[in-house]
C-alpha cells in the first residue's frame, strides 16, 4: 500500500483513477470493513486503484479537542489493517482548520477527485465532508450527478439491534464488555503495544512480564485477562513522493496474561497504570520489539493482596484458569470448523 501524507505529492495522472472512500476508520470495525470491502471489490471490476483519504489525528481532536474521542486503535495498527483489506493507496493528511473550512463542493471537486482521481466515491450512511460537516448523502449524490462520477451510500451494520460505530465500541471496552466488542469489531480487541524496561518485579516473584508502552488511548477495567499475542511488523520503505508499506504478522499468537493496573500490592509511589504481559511457555528476549495484544474476558479485577506469597499463588491460578479458557476455546473452534466441513 502506498502512504500520501501531502495532497501536493496527488496526481491522477501519475497514479490513475481511483474507488475511494473516506473516513478516520478508527478500530476499523465491521461497517468499516463493509467500506473497504467494497472499494476492492468495485476497483477491481473497474481496474481502478482501491485508495482511501483518511487522517493521522480525530478531526474532532482539532476542531474540538475538549471533545477529542479517545484511539480505539495505534496509526500503525490501522494502516496495517487498510494494507490487508487490499487498499493500494491511501492518503492520510494532516487535519486542521484551513482542511476543515473547505466548502463540501470544493473538498470534492478539488481534493477527492481533483487530486485522487476518484471515478467512484463509497461512503458510510452517516458519512459528513466539508466545511462544518455540512455535506451528507443527499449532496455528494447531486455532486455524483453534476461531475460525473459514480457513488455508493452503505448502510449501517448492527449488532444486537445497535448500529455498530467507533464511539459505540469504546464504550463496550471501557466497560468491560469485550464479547460485545469483538463481535461489533468481527475479532478480539487488541491494542498494540512496544515492550519497554520495567522494574522487573514479575521475574523476582517468578513470572517474568513483558511491559508494554501504547498510543492505545481505550482500554478495559483495571485486571487480569488471558490474551494472545503475536509480533507485529509493519514493513516501510520510500518510493519517491510516497511510502509503501507491508504487514508482516508474525505467523502464530502465543497465549499469555495480561495485567492491567496500578500494582498495589508493589505499593509503588505514584505510579500509574501498568500494562504487563506473562506469555505461557515462552523463554525468549522481547524488548524493543513491538506486539500485538488481544484480549479476552477478564478473569478477575485487580486485587490487593497482604503480601508477594499470596499474589503468587493467585498468579497460578490465573494461569491455570487462563490454559483452561484456551484449551476451551479451542475446542469450540475446532468443533465448529468440523460441523461446517461436514456440512
Amino acid at each position: 500500500m502506498l502512504i500520501f501524507r501531502d495532497l501536493q505529492s496527488l496526481n491522477p495522472k501519475t497514479q490513475g483513477p481511483s474507488v475511494l472512500g473516506l473516513g478516520n476508520f478508527d478500530g476499523l470495525h465491521k461497517g468499516h470493513q463493509d467500506i473497504l470491502a467494497r472499494i476492492v471489490s468495485r476497483a477491481r471490476e473497474e481496474n481502478r486503484v482501491a485508495s482511501v483519504l483518511t487522517f493521522a489525528e480525530h478531526p474532532q481532536g482539532i476542531l474540538r479537542p475538549e471533545a477529542k474521542p479517545l484511539r480505539l486503535m495505534a496509526l500503525e495498527h490501522k494502516l496495517a489493517m487498510l494494507a490487508e483489506s487490499g487498499i493500494e493507496l491511501c492518503c492520510m493528511v494532516s487535519f486542521s482548520p484551513e482542511f476543515a473550512s473547505l466548502e463540501p463542493e470544493v473538498f470534492v471537486k478539488d481534493v477527492m477527485i481533483g487530486r485522487l482521481g476518484a471515478k467512484r466515491i463509497v461512503l458510510g450512511y452517516n458519512a459528513r465532508f466539508g466545511r462544518g460537516r455540512s455535506g451528507d448523502a443527499a449532496l455528494m449524490a447531486a455532486l455524483a450527478a453534476r461531475l460525473d462520477f459514480a457513488y455508493e451510500e452503505l448502510p449501517p451494520v448492527s449488532q444486537n439491534g445497535e448500529d455498530i460505530s467507533s464511539s459505540r465500541i469504546r464504550r463496550l471496552v471501557e466497560d468491560g464488555d469485550l464479547k460485545d466488542a469483538a463481535a461489533c469489531l468481527g475479532r478480539p480487541f487488541s491494542f498494540l503495544g512496544q515492550v519497554i524496561k520495567g522494574r522487573g518485579l514479575g521475574r523476582q516473584i517468578g513470572f517474568p512480564t513483558a511491559n508494554l508502552q501504547t498510543e492505545v488511548e481505550t482500554l478495559p477495567p483495571y485486571g487480569v485477562y488471558p490474551v494472545l499475542v503475536r509480533e507485529f511488523c509493519l514493513e516501510r520503505r520510500e518510493t519517491g513522493l510516497a511510502e509503501a508499506v507491508s504487514f508482516k504478522p508474525a505467523v502464530s499468537w502465543m497465549r499469555g496474561l495480561l495485567n492491567f493496573g496500578l500494582r498495589p500490592t508493589f505499593k509503588e509511589p505514584k505510579a500509574g497504570p501498568v500494562l504487563e504481559v506473562h506469555l505461557l511457555d515462552f523463554k525468549g528476549d522481547l524488548y524493543g520489539k513491538q506486539l500485538e495484544v488481544a484480549l479476552f474476558s477478564r478473569l478477575r479485577p485487580e486485587e490487593k493482596f497482604q503480601d508477594t506469597e499470596a499474589l503468587k499463588r493467585q498468579i497460578g491460578l490465573d494461569i491455570a484458569e487462563a490454559r483452561h479458557f484456551f484449551g476451551c476455546r479451542e475446542s469450540l473452534e475446532g468443533s465448529q470448523k468440523n460441523s461446517f466441513t461436514r456440512s
